[in-house]
């Protein structure tokens, strides 16, 4: 997944929902709107590790490597949400 800064909890909570919860997330600092093409190409570059490890990596191997922040980020410590649990 690819998100500036912002999103990328959301982005994460949102893969959760649909079975992902340890998706690699490569992020940029936001905004990026008004970013001149050189800028823009160098936050890009800055983010190919965390793509091409997102589709190299085995499934077992992302997983061990997210566990503990996608659990932080999904549920919070001392965040109690209504809706239901992932």
């Amino acid at each position: 997944m690819i998100v500036t800064d912002t999103f990328a909890q959301f982005g994460r909570r949102m893969a959760a929902t649909q079975g992902c919860p340890y998706v690699i997330i490569a992020q940029t600092p936001n905004p990026i709107r008004q970013l001149e093409p050189e800028a823009l190409r160098s936050r890009a570059e800055a983010m190919i590790a965390a793509i091409i490890e997102g589709l190299t990596l085995p499934p077992a191997e992302i997983e061990r490597r997210l566990k503990v922040v996608a659990g932080q980020e999904i549920h919070p410590a001392g965040i109690v949400r209504s809706s239901v649990p992932v």
